[in-house]
């Protein structure tokens, strides 16, 4: 049983090989069959149209189909050609020519009694072994499911694949960010009117340039830390921050973005307290969360920032009055590159990293962060962070 199991996929495509012989085997036999029944069956229409010619006494019609009999079976010609002499010299010979040509068509009647029989067993065995063929392989297909070795070959390759795409992606990131330090320290020259005063067309093109240029170094430290998160926890630099001007210093960051859209940002009075954690990153995690609010908030719309401590946590809480998250996109939201549909089809500007940061941050934390939301009756998000153990020793 030990040596059967190790040598299943041998058998297996052994076996397969076998019934796809067998199959086309029986398949070409069966249409050889199929065409011989087809060759007799035309052959006794001819013999028939002889007859009728014979009994009515066609003359020309009788010469005509008997060459067409002797053209299409020499050896029923043959057989056929005395009784025909034998009926044209003399109209004695006629009862011998239809004693004849019945002898021919009971002959072929009895070889599509032989024929037809085989063709259809032929053709029969072929749907079988098809049957038989399909069989085998979806058994093959189970057994190899079953077994683990179509879902590890695929984790395998998918492994590969992310691995691959992580390195692409630092390794562009981080050949990106030296040129661009370049480029804007630079523009910062040029701004500052070392290579000579600027005009103010000249100086409004420079703030666009400046501008884009800074967004991109933007998305290249997302696309770095990004690939950071990919290959562990995120470094952080922890100390006791400040929660209540973590807060308010997130919502004013944001409000000249929420005031552009005619947004109503606000933050809720809250309970104070301290979080041992990186004040950079979680600033970071806020500005994303309060950022994308602001994004999917129509005009008019509110979103509002509220903290509050929950036993040895903090939990920061986003909530906005958009058009919500549908349930498919939910399953993705923290996907790298990401974007939901109604994101796409509002054009609204992104890369889809920043939710796949904001988590990265707070796993980093050790923190968990949840998505409440329905379509067209705005999102909340929450973030829970633990306090560390240092705050919770100073609070017993």
């Amino acid at each position: 049983m030990g040596a059967l199991r190790r040598n299943v996929h041998k058998l297996s495509y052994a076996l397969i090989t076998v019934v796809v012989c067998f199959t086309i085997a029986a398949t070409t036999i069966g249409g050889f069959r199929l065409h011989h029944a087809a060759v007799i069956e035309r052959q006794t229409i001819r013999t028939q149209r002889l007859e009728a010619a014979l009994l009515e006494g066609d003359r020309p019609g009788l010469e005509a189909q008997f060459a067409s009999v002797v053209a299409h079976d020499a050896g029923e010609g043959a057989r056929l050609r005395p009784a025909y002499d034998a009926h044209l010299r003399s109209a004695a010979g006629r009862r011998a020519f239809e004693r004849a040509i019945e002898s021919e068509l009971a002959r072929q009647a009895d070889a599509m009694r032989r024929v037809n029989p085989s063709a259809r067993t032929a053709l029969i065995a072929a749907a079988v072994g098809a049957a038989a063929l399909v069989a085998l392989l979806i058994w093959l297909f189970e057994y190899e499911r079953r077994s683990g070795r179509i879902d590890r070959d695929n984790a395998a390759r998918a492994e590969e694949l992310i691995r691959l795409r992580d390195e692409f992606v630092a390794v562009v990131s981080h050949e990106l960010r030296t040129p661009l330090t370049s480029i804007i320290g630079y523009l910062e020259l040029v701004a500052d009117g070392e290579a000579g005063e600027l005009t103010s067309e000249q100086a409004g093109y420079l703030a666009v340039v400046q501008r884009s240029t800074n967004r991109l170094v933007e998305l290249v430290g997302d696309l770095l830390l990004v690939a950071e998160a990919e290959r562990g926890p995120l470094a952080l630099e922890n100390v006791e921050t400040d929660v209540a001007s973590l807060a308010a210093n997130a919502v004013e960051a944001a409000r000249p973005a929420a005031d552009a859209r005619g947004v109503d940002l606000r933050l809720e009075p809250s309970e104070g307290g301290t979080v041992f954690g990186d004040p950079t990153r979680l600033a970071q995690m806020l500005d994303n969360l309060i950022s994308n609010a602001i994004k999917f908030t129509p005009d008019g719309g509110r979103v509002t920032m509220r903290t509050e401590a929950v036993g040895h946590n903090i939990v920061f809480e986003i909530s906005d009055t958009g058009e919500g998250i549908s349930a498919a996109d939910r399953e993705r939201l923290f996907d790298p590159f990401f974007r939901s549909r109604s994101a796409n089809a509002r054009a609204v500007p992104g890369t889809g990293l920043g939710l796949t940061i904001t988590k990265a941050i707070v796993d980093a934390h050790g923190g968990t962060i949840r998505v409440e939301s329905t379509v067209g009756g705005g999102t909340t998000f929450r973030v829970r962070i633990p306090v560390g153990e240092r705050v919770a020793a100073l609070r017993r």
